[in-house]
């Protein structure tokens, strides 16, 4: 295989699978290519974290997708109701909910950067 579709293939399989946790969370467009809503906090930087294990050496990437989604515009806190179907959470703790669309970035960024991360480590070996 030529180190070209090597290269591409990698970018391709890193891309995939931070955009496939982000779709798995919900970070998905409607229709017409809009994203709309809010995601819980901590549904989003759980989901960060899971990265870790499946992208080794790129820890402070991470880290600091997980300071963008923490710095987000805030769409809002929501003190759960013990007996409520939505934002039910037995231990009542405090949810911080972020937009959608800005974490669907942060995603995105952090898709592109360990991308370009594998790129540059690809490129400095020798063929």
């Amino acid at each position: 295989m030529c180190v070209g579709q090597e290269l591409l293939d990698q970018q391709l399989e890193v891309k995939v699978s931070v955009i496939a946790v982000a779709r798995s969370i919900g970070l998905v467009s409607d229709a017409r290519g809009e994203l709309s809503g809010t995601i819980d906090q901590s549904v989003v930087l759980a989901a960060i974290s899971g990265l870790a294990t499946a992208h080794p050496g790129n820890d402070d990437l991470l880290a600091d997708a997980a300071r963008h989604v923490q710095r987000a515009r805030s769409a809002g806190v929501v003190q759960p109701d013990p007996t409520g179907l939505l934002h039910r959470s037995p231990a009542g703790a405090t949810v911080q909910l972020r937009y959608r669309s800005e974490v669907a970035d942060v995603f995105t960024d952090l898709a592109i950067n360990i991308g370009l991360r594998a790129a540059k480590r690809l490129a400095g070996t020798p063929a």
